[in-house]
Parts: C-alpha cells; sequence; structure tokens
C-alpha cells in the first residue's frame, strides 16, 4: 500500500485520489484553498423568500454528449454509488444555442441564423449567404471528421501545422481574408483566439460540434462536493498551501504545508495536479530539465472572465424573441451573454452570466469590481433596451470571477509550437512526482480533460497497469428518468430523444448502461 500526497483539490487531484483510495492505497490531498474544484466553481446568490438560491457557473458549465467526454458520466455514477441518494449527481440538458438567440453587432440585433449579416458588414462575395458558424465548420469539418475517426491518429495529421496560428492556417490555407477571419472570430470566439496555435483550436472547434449537450442539476460543484464526501474529510485538507518539496535519501518525498502552524508529510508519491504557474510558486521544491523547467513557465493560460448577475425575474424568457438557454454574441465589452439552461420557464429569479475571453478578459482585469458591474449592466442594457426591458430594475447584485487572479489562468491554450515542444515533456514524472490537470490532457478547457490526465498519471504511478475507469463497471443510471419534455406555456421546449448517448455508450464501454438521452431546441 504506498503513502500518496496529491497537491491541488481540482477535478484532476479529486479523480486521482478517488481510484487511488479504490485500488487500495492511502491518499491525503493538499488544496490551497478554501474551496474545492479549481476550475469547477458554481456560486450561489442569497435566495429570495423561499425560493431556492439564483447560481451561475463562474467556472466550468457544460459538457457535450461525446464518448471523448465519457469519463465524466462514468466518475458521477461512480460517485452517485458511494454516496447517499440527497447526493446524487443528476444530468439535464444543457441549451447550447436556442432558435430565439441573437447577435449585437454595431448597435444592430440580428438573428444568429441571418445569413445576410456577412454581407452587411461587407465581407467578400464568396462568403454571403453563410453564418460564422457555417464558414468556420466548412472548413474545419474535415479535422474533426478526422479526429472523431481517430482521436490519436488524427492529432498526428494535426500536429503537422502546430507550428501555425489558426489565423495562419485560415489565411494560407482556406484562402480567407483578414476582415473574415475577424469577423468569424468575433461571432464564435474570443478577441486574439485565432492568433493561438492551430492544434488547440481544432481540438475546440471539434468539442464544439458536438449538437447535445448537458450540466449538473444544482451546479457542476456537486461532482466536487460528491467527490469530496466519497473520500472523506480525514483525506483532504482545504487552506493547505503546499510551499515546499523534498527529496529524501529513501526517495521518499516530504511535503511542507504552509500555514501558521506549518504541516509536514512524508509520502512514496506526489501528484502535482496544479496548473503550471502553481507549480513554478511552489517556495522551495526540486529543479527538473531545462526543457521542463521552460514548460512549466512557458505554457499558456488563456485568461478568462466571468460575471454573474442576479435578477429579480427570468426577463430574457418573456421578451417578443424568449430565450430559454443558449448565448447571445457581441461587439460589446462583456462579448457574450449566457442564458441559463436550469429552472427553465419558472418563476423564480435568475441569473445571466457574461463570459469573456483572452483579450476581452484581460480587459475587465483593470477595473474595480463596482466599476466591472457597471459596466456589464449598461451593456446588458444596450441589448435588451431594444426589447423593452429595464435591466437596471432587475438588478439584485453580480459576482464576478477573473481566473488568472485565482489559479494563474483560465484555459489552456498552447501557442504555436508549443503541443509539439512541451505536451508530452510536461507530462513526464520526475521520480517520484507526478503531474496531472487538463493543461497535459489532449482535451484542454475540459473537465473530461483533468479526468483523463488523471487517470492516466495513476496508472504510471501504479506501474503502467491499466485501471477500469471510475464507474465504467456499475450499471448505476446518473440520467435522471423525468427529464423535462416542455418548459410550459412557452413556445420552445425540450424533446427528449433516444440516440445521443446511447452512441456514446456503444464507443467507450459495453458495460455502460446509461439511459439514451439527446437534447434538441425546436419551435
Amino acid at each position: 500500500m504506498l503513502q500518496v500526497g496529491i497537491v491541488g483539490g481540482g477535478i484532476a487531484g479529486l479523480y486521482a485520489a478517488l481510484l487511488l483510495k479504490q485500488q487500495g492505497h492511502e491518499v491525503t490531498v493538499f488544496e490551497s484553498n478554501s474551496r474545492l474544484g479549481g476550475r469547477i466553481y458554481t456560486h450561489h446568490f442569497r435566495p429570495l423568500g423561499q425560493e431556492e438560491s439564483a447560481f451561475f457557473e463562474a467556472g466550468a458549465m457544460r459538457i457535450p454528449l461525446s464518448p471523448l467526454h465519457a469519463c465524466v458520466f462514468e466518475m458521477a455514477r461512480y460517485l452517485n454509488d458511494n454516496n447517499p441518494a440527497r447526493e446524487k449527481v443528476e444530468f439535464i440538458p444543457y441549451v447550447l444555442q436556442h432558435v430565439n438567440n441573437k447577435i449585437l453587432l454595431q448597435g444592430k440585433i440580428w438573428d444568429a441564423a441571418d445569413k445576410t449579416l456577412a454581407a452587411s458588414v461587407g465581407l467578400p462575395e464568396r462568403f454571403h449567404n453563410k453564418t460564422a458558424r457555417e464558414m468556420l465548420f466548412g472548413v474545419m469539418q474535415p479535422w474533426t471528421d478526422l479526429l472523431n475517426k481517430d482521436l490519436d491518429h488524427g492529432l498526428t495529421s494535426v500536429l503537422r501545422y502546430d507550428q501555425l496560428t489558426f489565423r495562419q492556417y485560415l489565411r494560407d490555407f482556406a484562402e480567407w481574408p483578414d476582415e473574415v477571419i475577424d469577423f468569424v472570430e468575433l461571432v464564435m470566439s474570443q478577441t486574439s483566439q485565432y492568433d493561438q496555435g492551430f492544434t488547440d483550436l481544432v481540438l475546440q472547434t471539434m468539442h464544439f460540434a458536438n449538437p447535445d449537450w448537458v450540466t449538473v442539476k444544482g451546479g457542476l460543484t456537486r461532482i466536487v462536493e460528491s467527490a469530496a464526501k466519497v473520500l472523506g474529510p480525514a483525506c483532504v485538507f482545504r487552506n493547505a498551501p503546499v510551499t515546499e518539496i523534498h527529496e529524501l535519501p529513501d526517495n521518499k518525498l516530504k511535503l511542507v504545508v504552509g500555514g501558521i502552524a506549518p504541516l509536514e508529510r512524508t509520502f512514496d508519491k506526489v501528484i502535482l495536479a496544479l496548473p503550471p504557474v502553481a507549480i513554478q510558486n511552489i517556495q522551495v521544491r526540486p529543479k527538473w530539465s531545462f526543457v521542463k523547467e521552460r514548460a512549466i513557465q512557458a505554457i499558456h493560460e488563456g485568461p478568462l472572465y466571468k460575471m454573474g448577475l442576479h435578477f429579480r425575474t427570468r426577463f430574457w424568457e418573456h421578451t417578443d424573441s424568449p430565450c430559454f438557454g443558449g448565448q447571445t454574441q457581441t461587439d460589446l465589452r462583456i462579448r457574450w451573454i449566457v442564458y441559463p439552461s436550469n429552472d427553465l420557464g419558472s418563476s423564480n429569479t435568475g441569473c445571466l452570466m457574461v463570459y469573456s475571453g483572452m483579450t476581452d478578459a484581460l480587459r475587465w482585469s483593470w477595473t474595480p469590481q463596482s466599476q466591472r458591474v457597471r459596466l456589464a449592466l449598461e451593456d446588458l442594457n444596450t441589448f435588451f433596451s431594444q426589447q423593452g426591458v429595464d435591466v437596471y430594475s432587475q438588478f439584485i447584485e453580480a459576482f464576478d470571477v477573473h481566473w488568472p487572479s485565482e489559479v494563474g489562468g483560465g484555459n489552456t491554450m498552447y501557442l504555436p509550437g508549443q503541443y509539439t515542444r512541451f505536451h508530452d515533456v510536461m507530462k513526464q514524472p520526475e521520480g517520484n512526482i507526478y503531474f496531472a490537470g487538463e493543461h497535459i490532457s489532449r482535451h484542454h478547457t475540459w473537465v473530461a480533460g483533468g479526468i483523463e490526465s488523471a487517470h492516466q498519471t495513476v496508472e504510471e504511478l501504479l506501474g503502467g497497469s491499466s485501471l477500469p475507469v471510475l464507474g465504467s463497471t456499475v450499471a448505476t443510471s446518473t440520467v435522471p428518468k423525468d427529464l423535462p419534455r416542455r418548459v410550459e406555456s412557452q413556445s420552445s421546449h425540450y424533446s427528449i430523444q433516444d440516440t445521443a448517448l446511447a452512441a456514446v455508450i456503444m464507443q467507450t464501454s459495453a458495460a455502460l448502461a446509461l439511459k439514451p438521452m439527446a437534447i434538441g431546441i425546436m419551435d
């Protein structure tokens, strides 16, 4: 039996701890924050009256129904089978796009599906009568098809272009003019994101090509809370920053945990389930090869900013073009307005989220929180006032997270060439010190990436033996049987089908027994 110390209480650290504990080893998780979960972070606002508290996802918010994300559902099943029923993790439909979603561009509101927008902004004629989404996926479909057919083989082909930015690829190979690239980036992505590496943008496009999505009822933090309960309080230390790592003569490792009264613990193995900047900031630790240290220093984390705004009513569901989930893209400071997929059609209070990344996110960091709220309300009012809504009269409170201030970044987004130079190097163990996290998976920014990385790390730590994914051999369904088929009194509704998740199951594990489910939004 091994004694394993895990530094970092995000999804990678928690999954690694669960898997090691299942295999009969003793684990201790050290999290520097008072909150577990890392970039899984559901923020709950103060409830009004007797209703349940409104919330928004300040971090991860959605999961594609894809074979590449099946490990998330399997983990939820494992947690459900090892926790009381009241702790059950349930999945509900997440609406990525809704028929009534809009685009706000240069002061005018457009339907998201309006194919005249390209011509109205002056793009060349060959790009007319296409939406930005159609342009992007039209160019990327050969790549996404290749990756979906065989991820390993497809990734090898993608990496031939790893030295390029995504903008370079679109300009030099797809022969897009810069104004077309800028238009598609504005509508489909974040400012300056297309100047990042080609590899990451292709992989992101592959994930977003999925038509069907889910989220967790009550917020994704329920996965984190459930994992912590399975591990037990004796295994998880909060407010416990590891400040020193020492290699001992007997090949064991000593961790020094900071605080008013520093704690010292000795382990056979240690997993650093941390983003690179957090590893770099450990005060005392072994120094590794030049390339490894350079990877820790250089791997690019794209800035990410989210603000949730709590309103007295769900007014966006009561306009002339009501939105039940989905999102609005804008050229305003807020960039994206995300409509909640939980509690659709209810009479409760509700939350909107404004969401920006890359250059857009950095610009929010320069102002105090009170001014950020004022600016967000100003931009929301610019959009909703054209629909007869005064957002100021509806507003209750706001909460925001600038992720570089929390964990040193937002989303791993490799620069050109970094996948080739650093990805394998960053995964390599150093003696009895191992590494895990979404940044060294094939699925940057996704919950599945942290899980995949943690699983591979534990297998390597235990000598390379193949281990079943947590929950893959358990037959208890995690999908609720009574998913809502309709939002009553509204024209838009859920349509529950029986194909998408069945395909996921067939492609991942014959032992998986989730109830087939899909999501569609119809008029």
